[in-house]
């Protein structure tokens, strides 16, 4: 998993989901980002707790307005193959969360934009 924590800095989207957010097809889903941004700022969002159930293959994040976000683990292969003392060696900060053992980082922002793309293909 690549890094892009950078205390301070925003937190970086892949490619992949920018270019697919900044489709002009009827079809395609357009999220403003700054919008988001606003959202995260203004309701004060933060990342409160993490914790993982390897045997169900299940990450859950909970947020500071107690709403849950889970994901696969299997979809962040870098968490996955951590061990669990690793695993829960994590730091929150505004922008998300950072696994110093393990070099890696998700930051709240590309959660929230996973949930809504999640959300608005159902």
């Amino acid at each position: 998993m690549k890094t892009s924590f950078k205390p301070g800095a925003p937190p970086s989207v892949s490619k992949d989901l920018t270019e697919f957010l900044s489709a002009q097809d009827d079809n395609d889903i357009i999220i403003d980002t700054d919008d988001l941004d606003k959202i995260i700022l203004s309701n004060n969002l933060k990342i409160r707790h993490f914790t993982v159930f390897r045997d169900l293959d299940l990450v859950v994040f909970i947020l500071n307005n107690k709403r849950i976000i889970q994901r696969p683990l299997s979809s962040y292969p870098a968490l996955e193959s951590a061990i669990d003392y690793d695993l829960y060696q994590y730091q929150i900060s505004d922008s998300g969360i950072h696994w110093p053992e393990i070099d890696a980082d998700l930051s709240l922002r590309g959660l929230l934009l996973e949930e809504t793309v999640k959300h608005a293909a159902v």
